[in-house]
């Protein structure tokens, strides 16, 4: 083999490794993005409570709502649903669950024992049953 081939090689490899390792990195914090591990996903809980807010942005819906504990203490939840694109697709709105609402939440708690949750289903005060998680 003559250098010049040895030398396109070189260059041609020199050129690649630093596009894989950006690739490489790039897709650890998107697999870990996607992680349900916090959550006990074998146990469901519901859990009652009005909004206080609502984060509707990507990559992950979050609904924030104080829930009473059982000595009359508020406690703030925070709940994380999907993304907005499928949400829509489950037919909510921006609208849909807006500060001041009352909603009960099904869903998956914090291992932690934070008041938290992986939403599954929220229930509204009509009684109408909303989907939030892609795998319920």
């Amino acid at each position: 083999m003559n250098d010049t081939k040895k030398t396109s090689r070189t260059q041609r490899a020199g050129r690649l490794i630093p596009v894989l390792l950006c690739a490489l990195a790039s897709a650890a914090p998107a697999a870990a993005h996607h992680s349900i591990a916090m959550y006990d996903t074998d146990n469901l809980i519901d859990v009652e409570g009005v909004v206080s807010r609502v984060e509707w942005t990507s990559p992950h819906v979050f609904v924030f709502f104080e829930a009473q504990q059982d000595d009359g203490t508020l406690v703030e939840w925070s709940m994380e649903l999907d993304p907005p694109v499928l949400l829509r697709r489950y037919g909510w709105r921006q609208s849909t669950v807006e500060a001041g609402d009352t909603i009960k939440c099904t869903g998956a708690p914090a291992k932690s024992g934070a008041p938290a949750m992986r939403g599954a289903i929220v229930e509204l005060d009509d009684g109408t049953q909303l989907r939030v998680w892609s795998r319920v």
